[in-house]
């Protein structure tokens, strides 16, 4: 599998505090059969540091991957960035400011939870202007999807990618993110579920459990497309695969 949404750089956000947090991290990952992980530390928000592309955001990615290499993890660490949506999103699209994923067009975007669906919209299409595909992290967590499951629809159908979140399928992030996360899984409209992790205790990247669960419900080739195989195409640069509903989900 491959995790494209990990909050594993140490030091950086709220996610991993330290290198000994970092690799453990990697451990839990790799032991449910995760063996690449892009680091997408929070950029652009108010209470982290930047995390803007630059050479020191990719040296951090060298030298935990080194860490790694030397405790025999085999998991791979590459480059990213969870850019919050906010009022500087056109100067920063202008100076090429933000880390994509695995240096692809693919940029992992995000807003506040509360952001009204026009904000979005505006957001997205200059993300795409810029000549990025906008991979918008856990839609089914903000409320306008969950009032509108339409609205990430509408993004789907029109040049976004869409990541589900592990502890939303879970029910962990609340009931409307359960319930239209599930919505959005039956109906075909994600391309890839990620964990979203930010430590090795709370919100881990040990996806066993959400694997158990999916297996029950969906064909091994959609769970195949949503953890493998579209996450792969995003990092090389290549367009997703769809899978529709009646192709066998249910």
């Amino acid at each position: 599998m491959i995790d494209l949404h990990c909050h594993i750089l140490p030091g950086v956000d709220d996610g991993a505090a330290g290198l000994e947090v970092s690799c453990r991290m990697a451990e839990l990952a790799a032991g449910c059969g995760i063996d690449t992980i892009v680091a997408t530390p929070h950029c652009n928000t108010r209470n982290a540091q930047g995390n803007y592309r630059s050479p020191e955001l990719l040296a951090r990615c060298r030298r935990l991957q080194q860490a790694l290499d030397e405790a025999h993890i085999g998991v791979r660490i590459l480059p990213g960035a969870e850019v919050l949506m906010r009022g500087d999103l056109p100067a920063l699209l202008e100076q090429k400011r933000l880390q994509s994923l695995n240096n692809s067009r693919y940029l992992l975007v995000e807003f506040y939870f509360d952001e009204p669906p026009e904000y979005m919209l505006r957001c997205l299409h200059l993300v795409k202007k810029a000549g990025y595909v906008p991979v918008v992290a856990h839609p089914e967590r903000y409320g306008a999807v969950q009032d509108d499951p339409e609205l990430a629809v509408y993004w789907a159908q029109n040049g976004c990618v869409l990541q589900a979140n592990k502890g939303s399928l879970l029910g962990r992030l609340g009931q409307g993110s359960l319930r239209t996360s599930q919505t959005l899984l039956r109906r075909g409209f994600y391309a890839a579920i990620a964990s979203d992790a930010h430590g090795c205790e709370v919100r881990t990247p040990d996806m066993r459990q959400l694997c158990t669960a999916l297996e029950r419900q969906y064909p091994v080739e959609y769970l195949q497309l949503l953890l493998y195989e579209n996450p792969m195409r995003i990092l090389h640069d290549r367009p997703i695969v769809p899978f529709s509903p009646e192709d066998g989900a249910p």
